[in-house]
């Protein structure tokens, strides 16, 4: 072949086809073996495939192949491609497979722009391929050799690929593998051309990063920090786009879709923030018809873009629509009675955001009648939650038990929320099952996690308490006013004190000694008769004596001094 020159040119079809499938014909049979049992033998697949590889391209027969491209022209090309592409089609063995993907790459790289006439059969073939190919080098072999002959292509050819490349997305796994490689050996080797269809790639990258396999999700990645320029500015230059995809996605069948559609939107939520906002009305529309309905596994990433949405966009949500709030507000309380523990932990967190979001008096009486409802201690064969104590998660429970999960810290959050958007009239309406929950959250058979979140809900109510007494002027309000604090003090604050001498847990400590400042100051703003008696300052005394904790020995300190001043 080297002193040959020109003169093989007349036979470089067959020369180059019998060649590229001698790779694997005349390859040592053992490696063949080895690797069909190289899981047994703890071999690595991949690193095994490289040597097979790497002896294949480090042998004469691969020279020769080089040297036979040094001698391509256009007449012999005629024959050469529909040979290549057949072998493409049919070709079988690792090597071969990897060896005319290679071969494609470089004779593309040698001849430019004289691959044009061919540039559409070579597209046809090798997409597929790509696709059906296991083996993962094979595969990246066939995407750069597609990427390069891209590169030559028409608009239309190109168009072409695009869109079925786009398509893979939204398939299993080896289409959505596919997919990634294909566009990083584009993004490579075909950048220019690549470049011209951002607004149907970006979209697909984008979407694709929220992939529940992290391998999948970890090449979309990639590609996403490879080809953008930031979130922000790359998010808003396709915003029309990414949105178009993403509620395309929420209404696919497959539930994997819908559930990287909602990661997707949550995303765009909380990097844009009221950017989002011309959008929000779709994506709006898009999540509230998809969340009620039969569950599904994910389906709480809904829920979890509906809050974000709400958190972000909730001035133009109001604006557009004012009776958006209370729709978005009924769909997540019926989310909250679902039986499954996952779905209605989600529920409850979406009702917490959405609720600080659009700070509405309304939503205390659309709300907390069932967050007590669901706390309720009346209610029967409810199984206490059981939350991590250190970093361990919560086992996910199944049948009757999971049926009968009450998550009593979420629900307790909500209510924190449900008080500080709430008028003083609705607290007042709601008085009995308000002291109700919070009392009965301090029992001694809750977690620590529970109580923590119930000091949380008492001081807020303190805090709503304080402020609303200021601008009182009403005297048969103060009078109400006055009647529920004597109620709340008298029925939380010994369980309060009771938590500090009961659960050796110093984060417990402090917050119940922050409580007892905030219920002894709301106390001592309203004076309501009886006064104090002397063994609730002793008991007081007593826990400021014993206590270890420095930040709640401090807070008692002060406990004990308000309480000298009554």
């Amino acid at each position: 072949a080297k002193g040959a020159g020109v003169a093989i040119r007349p036979h470089l079809a067959d020369l180059v086809t019998c060649m590229l499938e001698s790779l694997s014909s005349l390859e040592d049979q053992g490696l063949n073996y080895v690797e069909l049992h190289a899981a047994n033998v703890g071999i690595q697949k991949e690193k095994l495939e490289n040597l097979r590889i790497s002896i294949a391209k480090g042998s004469p027969m691969w020279e020769t192949l080089e040297l036979c491209i040094e001698v391509v022209d256009n007449q012999s090309l005629d024959i050469l491609v529909p040979r290549l592409a057949q072998l493409v089609r049919s070709g079988i063995g690792l090597n071969t497979r990897v060896g005319v993907a290679s071969f494609v790459t470089l004779l593309v790289q040698r001849v430019n722009l004289e691959i044009k006439p061919f540039t559409g059969m070579l597209l046809k073939l090798l997409l597929p391929a790509i696709i059906q190919e296991k083996s993962g080098h094979a595969k990246r072999a066939f995407a750069s050799a597609c990427a390069i002959v891209l590169k030559y292509s028409t608009p239309s050819q190109a168009q072409k690929l695009v869109d079925d490349v786009a398509a893979l997305h939204a398939g299993d796994r080896n289409a959505q593998v596919s997919c990634a490689v294909l566009l990083k050996s584009c993004a490579s080797l075909a950048a220019d051309v690549m470049s011209g269809y951002y607004a149907t790639l970006i979209p697909v990258i984008f979407i694709s990063r929220f992939e529940d396999e992290k391998y999948v999700s970890g090449l979309f990645e990639e590609l996403w920090e490879e080809n953008t320029s930031g979130d922000i500015v790359t998010l808003q230059l396709y915003l029309e786009e990414i949105v178009s995809l993403a509620t395309e996605s929420l209404t696919s069948s497959s539930w994997a879709s819908k559930r990287k559609a909602a990661l997707a939107i949550t995303k765009l939520s909380e990097t844009l923030r009221e950017s989002l906002s011309t959008y929000s009305q779709v994506l709006l529309n898009s999540l509230l018809k998809e969340i009620p309905g039969r569950l599904w596994e994910g389906k709480d990433a809904l829920l979890t873009a509906l809050a974000a949405l709400c958190v972000s966009c909730h001035k133009a949500i109001c604006s557009h629509e004012p009776s958006a709030p209370n729709a978005i507000l009924g769909v997540i309380t019926s989310a909250c009675t679902k039986k499954e523990k996952k779905f209605r932990e989600s529920a409850l967190c979406a009702l917490e955001q959405v609720i600080k979001a659009f700070n509405s008096p309304e939503f205390f009486n659309a709300a907390f009648p069932l967050l007590y409802e669901m706390f309720n201690p009346t209610t029967a064969g409810t199984k206490s939650e059981q939350e991590p104590s250190g970093s361990g998660s919560v086992k996910s429970d199944s049948g009757e038990e999971a049926e009968n999960y009450v998550p009593r810290s979420k629900i307790l959050d909500c209510t924190t929320s449900c008080v500080d958007v709430a008028s003083v009239g609705d607290l007042l309406q709601q008085k009995q099952n308000l002291l109700s929950l919070l009392s009965h959250a301090l029992s001694p058979s809750f977690p620590w996690t529970v109580k923590v979140s119930a000091f949380l809900s008492i001081k807020k109510l303190c805090s709503k308490l304080k402020a609303t007494a200021v601008n009182l002027g009403d005297d048969a309000s103060h009078a109400g006013l006055t009647a529920l604090v004597h109620e709340l003090f008298l029925a939380v604050s010994p369980k309060v004190v009771d938590c500090i001498q009961t659960v050796k847990i110093a984060q417990v400590h402090v917050a119940a000694a922050e409580c007892l400042v905030q219920l002894i100051e709301l106390y001592g703003q309203f004076q309501p008769a009886p006064a104090l008696g002397q063994g609730f300052k002793h008991d007081i005394a007593q826990l400021y004596e014993t206590e270890k904790n420095e930040q709640a020995k401090s807070l008692l300190k002060n406990c004990v001094v308000i309480l000298g001043n009554l």
